[in-house]
Parts: C-alpha cells; sequence; structure tokens
C-alpha cells in the first residue's frame, strides 16, 4: 500500500477550480466553485460568512475567474472583513477532503431558521 500524500491548500485549490470539469486546466478558480470550497470546509455558514461577502470581495477584482495569487489575496481580505483567523481558514480548507467526498447543501432562504445558531455559539 502506497503512503496517502499529504493535502495542500494549493493542490485543493487545483481540485476544487477543476470540479465538475475536468477539461479546465486548475489555475483559475470561479465564484461558485469557491463557495462551494468554503461550504464544503464549513467555513460558509450563511450566518457568519455569507455569498455575498465572497460575492462582493470577489467582484472587487473585475474577472469572473481569479488566480491562485489572486484567490489567496481574496481570503486574506475576506479573513479580515469577517474577523477570522486567516491560519485556521486555510488549515480548514485543505482539509476538507476532494470536492465531493462530503455532502454540500447550498441551503434556501427557509433552512436558515431551521439551523440558526447564535453569533457567539459559531465556530470561527
Amino acid at each position: 500500500m502506497g503512503e496517502e500524500e499529504a493535502a495542500t491548500l494549493e493542490g485543493q485549490f487545483y481540485e476544487f477550480s477543476r470540479m465538475l470539469d475536468n477539461k479546465r486546466d486548475g489555475t483559475t478558480i470561479t465564484l461558485y466553485r469557491s463557495d462551494f470550497w468554503m461550504r464544503q470546509a464549513k467555513l460558509m455558514e450563511d450566518r457568519k460568512l455569507t455569498m455575498t461577502d465572497t460575492g462582493v470581495l470577489f467582484y472587487k477584482f473585475s474577472k469572473s475567474e481569479l488566480n491562485w495569487d489572486e484567490w489567496m489575496e481574496f481570503l486574506s481580505e475576506l479573513c479580515a472583513l469577517k474577523d477570522m483567523d486567516e491560519e485556521k481558514v486555510q488549515e480548514a480548507l485543505t482539509n476538507c477532503g476532494l470536492p465531493g467526498q462530503t455532502p454540500v447543501q447550498v441551503p434556501q432562504y427557509r433552512d436558515f431558521f431551521l439551523t440558526y445558531k447564535p453569533k457567539e455559539k459559531l465556530p470561527f
């Protein structure tokens, strides 16, 4: 048995940027794929971090896709804006598994009230 290669943030970026389309080269990531990745890492729970937050910051770059350096800048700004520990966020994104390994539910508006948690009890 071969040993499994340790996950890296850059490797995860490549995998999630190719999610649902293996013909992509993996050098740029879209907002949808980035949000899906954050949901799979359980960072985006529509209370502290929302799709609106990521969308506003993402489109500050005036592009539909970001490369690795731009996405890292986006992530740093997002952590600063939402007062999240960037190191913990990067660790969660690195260790969340490959795309689709764990189920990801994009909640609808009504679902928000079924999963309500006070801000004080949120993990980040």
